[in-house]
């Protein structure tokens, strides 16, 4: 089956295929209508089938998503990276290529596209337009304008935000809108200080969405309960003015006379409650009309807007339309009688091509506690709405109060041949084209990084716009509509050149591959040894043909024509000779291989008759078909094939073509695969292919039905005697979707709710056939590992992921993950016998297995790439989360397996704590020793909050114990105790408590128990030590007699308090705040003193804070000696005596006081000055030392 490359691949020169019409006789087989069909909609570079990873970070299967537009300004990109929590950003781009991001009132406003150069709503007819229109993203990188929003209490938002460029304009204006109805209009955006200003234009209601009006009519402003302002912006007198004005429902009961009477009927139903805003849509009429159609939670509005947008006039509210929609929800999805139980939510609201689609949501809690969804097509007429048809999707969500948010955030967009549904992660693209479709379930587009969401999106020239936070805008092309509809739709996206004719005659070619060991084959009877390598050459110069005539004469031992022919081809493709315009394509000699590969693979039997009329349709033969085989026996056909391959493989070994091979872009594009590891792919895939029918007879009945499906999946309706088994058996390159039908058929027997026992016999049965197939890929791996290895000095640069270990469509892991899912739930949980049970355990211990392996071979291959470390972290987290599977079921011998072979430490040390198994922890500790087991055990206990089974489980193995001491010195002392060492454990306890900084109570508890080991200590003299205990808890002691009331009110944590300085705890009992302090209270802060190095200062500072406690200006002179005796200062001294003394000892002398600046301008006060002199003197006469009285007497 060979390929015009210049089809499928664009870069490579035009002429380099002589006809655009594949040559009739070289390997390529004419289709019947329906394998037509096939090669349109399920080839592998069908625009219906294309697989696109091609972003990292979204996952796609079946659709094309891609970067759109400029690159994102600095500036957006930190507002979308670096936003608070607390303030939330929005997005909106416009069809006029302007987008704007609001965080705050921060307005960032760039071009996303240049509309000057492909018009702004035009649809691109031609394949270049299309390219151009497009704009995909390059290097160059959009200005950024960065305004002021006016201040508002409530959140700016984007939907309130018009950027436009006027007529004769060469920048950009702006018009925004506050919630509560501040307007500010900026003439430029390059000038943020030039506005006009606008406040208050309705009070009292909170706005929602601008609407661009047509006919420059001005702005149309919605609010959360569906009130209508017209804004218009004007220019007077060089000024600019902006103008607004209310629109008004008709007054009187019979205002509005085109209102339906059904509505008139019915307008008491729900009139307490106000309206919700759902949707605003805008369309343009003639003679400068416009139709704007409003969308409430109960009701449709139609109004007419003319005369520049002076004369409104709302034409119906439609209430009834409401109703009809929610009895189609009742219909499609419970019906029931009545539909008094269910609860209609409508969430969004487009109108395209004169349709207006309503997506909307209905609960019926009584049935099931589940939101489904559905999209009502309605259209307008002269008296009121009606509902064409209602299309219900198969979306559904688990529906409570928790998750009611999310289920009303699913919005959508409508271009002219799909819809799309979308939330923050997710994108669910329909085809319109046929509305049966949508009720099929949506391919899901998923942006899976952790940060990553979608915050708008909108339609650009019939081009589907998404805006990602971690992406910035991409574009989706959707791939679920006929190919030949695709080449007339505004989306056509193929080569110059291309028509439909040459789509038509595509074969089928899937993403990757498969092939198995072939004994007793006899190669004697190989088809292509029949072949006829100069008719070949001679009637063929395309470079696929060359190349197969080369490998032909090189199996008849003709040397010399295959070096000849190569250094013709090879020397073409150095000198760029291959083309008109002498372009290189770098991949040229890769994609040849590959096709003949393919093609090779999925070539027809020349000897079955059945296959006759494909052969000879149009004329076409089979005579160079490398792959073709004689025999009548799928499964000697599969072994021929796969032996016809190696060949193939081992020529390119020989003739020095394996090391010309290089990479080619697989996976979207997003990553090159080396064509050696295509090649094995398909290799491993005819393996697989032969594993399956070797084991047919045994599985018959769920084989056949898996085949069944895939092919009814890919349109090829079998002919005349052909069978699917005929089909599928040679459409090789899609083997892999066989284990998505094998998938497919355990769940719809799990929805059609099996007797458990059958059904889990059948999940083994199917766990058996995945089992045996990837376990002889996998053995073929190993065997082949050095036929289709990379040349040395590649080994390094490429990753490797086989088909087997990929995602999505082209891989099987996701469907093996699914098995593994299905066959805990509706297997091991569901079955009662032993045996059965036991048997499903080894089958999900095996599917673990391989899943595993594919992923730490891919790990090995990007061991030097960046992104290795966040690969490492993902299978981390899939080890763990795969083999708990295992532990949680108490399958601990399987799970130990694979943690041991996959190295899951976490996973052992869990088992071993589950089982209760010291002596397999002891034996984990010595073999993986070189890994630091023991350290990595201890560090699990103690995120588990058992530090104090540490050292019992760690007793043995001192070195692991004394390592973790040296490493956690707060728990190190835990084992002095063991040991009996209470002097080291009272040192490091008090090191630990002098250290403690953050809670008080932790740091008593520490001098505590350093307390006690030093008293426990008879062997050494720790009288120091003690002394430096005791005097930590002293301070602490001072401390706790803080009041809390005092605490709470220079803002510390009563609960937990933490460690205050002497400094601070001084402070506390001095300070002006702590109003109830008496000379106690000072006293106390004096006794502090004694824990400071340096205490003079703050010893003036306490009697400078007594001192200022009273009034020393305003007194009785004649009763001077009576009042100083209430002095909070006498009363400390009193007091300080009664303790101490010698007053000499505590009490600075008095010209520390008359010369302090602590007591500011009371020092110059001679009332003060009398008083506090006169107080020294009564204090020194009253309190005398007893021996100096002694001596007067």
């Amino acid at each position: 089956m060979d390929r015009s490359f210049q089809q499928f691949y664009p870069g490579m020169p035009r002429n380099s295929f002589p006809n655009r019409m594949r040559p009739p006789s070289v390997s390529s087989r004419p289709a019947s209508p329906s394998m037509k069909k096939a090669a349109l909609s399920q080839g592998r570079f069908s625009l219906s089938a294309r697989s696109n990873p091609s972003i990292v970070g979204i996952r796609s299967e079946f659709n094309m998503v891609e970067s759109f537009g400029f690159q994102l300004p600095v500036m957006v990109n930190e507002a979308l990276t670096f936003n608070e929590k607390n303030q939330n950003v929005s997005v909106r781009c416009a069809p006029n290529g302007w987008a704007w991001v609001v965080h705050g009132r921060r307005l960032l406003i760039w071009q996303y596209k240049d509309t000057k150069r492909t018009g702004e709503n035009t649809s691109p007819r031609t394949p270049k337009e299309l390219l151009r229109a497009q704009q995909r993203r390059g290097t160059a990188m959009a200005q950024c304008r960065e305004l002021t929003l006016p201040h508002c209490d409530i959140g700016h938002k984007a939907s309130l935000v018009s950027v436009f460029l006027g007529e004769g304009q060469q920048m950009a204006s702006c018009v925004a809108v506050s919630p509560t109805g501040d307007v500010r209009y900026w003439p430029s955006i390059a000038h943020d200080g030039s506005s006009v200003d606008v406040s208050g234009i309705l009070d009292g209601q909170e706005f929602d969405q601008i609407l661009n009006m047509p006919h420059q009519q001005g702005y149309l402003l919605v609010t959360t309960t569906c009130s209508l302002v017209l804004l218009q912006l004007q220019l007077i007198n060089g000024r600019h003015v902006m103008q607004h004005r209310t629109i008004r429902q008709p007054a009187g009961f019979l205002g509005g006379i085109g209102k339906k009477f059904s509505i008139i009927m019915g307008m008491n139903s729900g009139s307490d409650k106000e309206n919700k805003f759902v949707g605003i849509s805008c369309e343009a009429g003639t003679n400068g009309e416009a139709f704007i159609t409003v969308l409430a939670d109960r009701w449709f509005q139609r109004w007419r807007l003319s005369t520049g947008g002076t004369v409104e006039q709302m034409l119906y509210e439609d209430i009834d339309v409401i109703r009809k929609i929610r009895d189609e929800f009742q219909h499609k999805f419970w019906n029931v009688r009545d539909n008094l139980d269910i609860s209609l939510h409508l969430l969004d609201m487009q109108i395209s091509d004169g349709k207006i689609f309503v997506l909307g949501g209905a609960v019926n809690t009584v049935h099931a506690p589940q939101i489904h969804y559905g999209v009502a097509i309605i259209t307008s007429e002269n008296e009121g709405m009606k509902l064409q048809s209602f299309i219900p999707l198969k979306l559904t969500q688990f529906y409570n109060l928790g998750t009611e948010k999310d289920c009303y955030n699913l919005r959508f967009i409508v271009t002219r041949t799909h819809l799309f549904f979308y939330t923050d992660k997710y994108i669910y693209p329909l085809n319109l084209s046929n509305p049966a479709i949508a009720e099929m379930e949506a391919e899901k587009i998923e942006f899976h990084l952790q940060d990553d969401r979608i915050l708008n999106a909108a339609i650009c020239g019939q081009l589907p716009l998404f805006f990602s936070r971690t992406h910035g805008l991409v574009c989706v092309t959707p791939g679920d509509f006929d190919t030949l509809d695709f080449m007339n739709s505004s989306f056509a996206m193929v080569g110059n050149g291309t028509t439909a004719a040459d789509i038509s005659n595509l074969s089928p070619m899937g993403a990757d591959t498969s092939a198995l060991f072939t004994s007793q084959i006899n190669e004697s009877n190989l088809y292509m040894f029949d072949l006829d390598p100069d008719a070949m050459y001679n009637e063929f110069k395309d470079e696929v043909s060359q190349l197969k005539a080369a490998f032909i004469y090189r199996l008849k031992h003709n040397n010399n024509m295959c070096n000849t022919i190569l250094n013709e081809l090879l020397r073409n493709m150095v000198e760029g000779q291959t083309g008109s315009t002498g372009v290189v394509d770098a991949n040229q000699l890769d994609r040849i291989v590959i096709t003949i590969a393919e093609d090779l693979a999925e070539d027809l039997p020349a000897a079955d008759p059945r296959w006759e009329q494909l052969w000879t349709e149009g004329g076409h033969s089979n005579k160079h078909a490398l792959g073709s085989s004689s025999s009548l026996q799928i499964l000697t056909q599969l072994k021929e094939k796969s032996l016809a391959l190696r060949h193939f493989v081992e020529f390119l070994h020989s003739t020095g073509i394996w090391e010309k091979l290089d990479a080619v872009p697989s996976g979207g594009g997003s990553v090159l695969k080396p064509t050696c590891y295509i090649l094995a792919d398909i290799n491993e895939k005819l393996v697989g292919a032969i594993a399956l029918r070797s084991i047919q007879n045994k599985y018959g009945k769920v084989i056949d039905e898996a085949i069944n499906r895939v092919v009814s999946t890919w349109q090829e309706n079998p002919q005349g005697n052909l069978t699917a088994q005929d089909i599928f058996y040679v459409r090789i390159c899609k083997f892999q979707e066989v284990f998505q039908a094998l998938a497919d058929f355990v769940d719809n027997r799990i929805e059609s709710q099996q007797q458990t026992t059958t059904l889990a016999s059948l999940i083994s049965d199917v766990n058996s056939i995945v089992l045996h197939v990837i376990t002889e890929v996998h053995t073929s791996r190993e065997r082949n590992s050095s036929l289709f290895t990379l040349p040395e000095e590649k080994e390094n640069k490429y990753e490797y992921l086989p088909w087997s270990a990929m995602s999505g469509s082209v891989g099987i892991r996701d469907t093996l993950s699914h098995l593994i899912d299905v066959s805990v739930r509706y297997g091991t949980h569901c079955t009662s016998e032993p045996e059965l049970k036991q048997r499903l355990y080894k089958q999900i211990y095996e599917i673990i297995d391989h899943i595993l392996d594919g992923r730490k071979n891919y790990l090995d291959s990007v061991r030097d790439m960046e992104k290795c470390n966040v690969l490492v972290q993902q299978f981390e987290s899939q080890r763990r989360e795969l083999i708990s599977i295992l532990i949680d079921d108490e399958q601990y011998e399987y799970a130990a397996k694979l943690a041991e072979k996959h190295l899951d430490f976490q996973s052992l040390v869990i088992i071993c704590d589950e089982t209760k198994n010291q002596d397999r922890l002891d034996g984990y500790i010595k073999k993986y020793e070189e890994y630091d087991f023991s350290q990595f055990a201890i560090n699990w206990h103690l995120r588990q909050n058992r530090q104090g089974e540490v050292f019992e489980r760690f007793k043995g193995n001192q070195a692991a114990l004394s390592q973790f001491m040296r490493d956690h010195p707060t728990l190190g002392w835990i084992q002095l105790v063991f040991n009996g060492d209470f002097e080291r454990a009272a040192k490091i306890l008090l090191q630990l408590a002098q250290n403690e900084t953050e809670f008080v109570q932790r740091k008593k508890a520490m001098l505590s128990l350093a307390k006690l080991a030093a008293f426990a200590s008879t062997d050494s003299d720790l009288g120091i030590q003690l002394e430096s205990i005791n005097a930590e808890l002293n301070i602490i002691d001072y401390q706790e007699q803080l009041s809390e009331a005092l605490m709470i009110n220079f803002g510390y944590d009563v609960e937990n308090p933490k460690v205050l300085k002497v400094e601070e705890i001084i402070n506390l009992f001095i300070s002006e705040e702590n109003e109830t302090a008496n000379e106690f209270e000072f006293r106390k802060a004096l006794e502090v003193l004694n824990y400071l190095d340096e205490p003079y200062d703050v010893r003036h500072k306490i009697w400078c804070a007594a001192i200022m406690r009273d009034n020393w200006t305003d007194y009785d002179t004649n009763n001077a000696v009576d009042y100083l005796q209430n002095l909070i200062f006498f009363k400390l001294v009193e007091v300080c005596h009664l303790m101490e003394g010698d007053c000499e000892t505590f009490l600075p002398p008095i010209e520390d006081f008359l010369n302090s600046h602590e007591l500011g301008d009371l020092v110059q006060n001679t009332s003060f000055q009398y008083l506090f002199k006169l107080t020294y003197e009564y204090i020194s006469d009253a309190f005398k030392k007893p021996t100096e009285t002694s001596m007067e007497l």
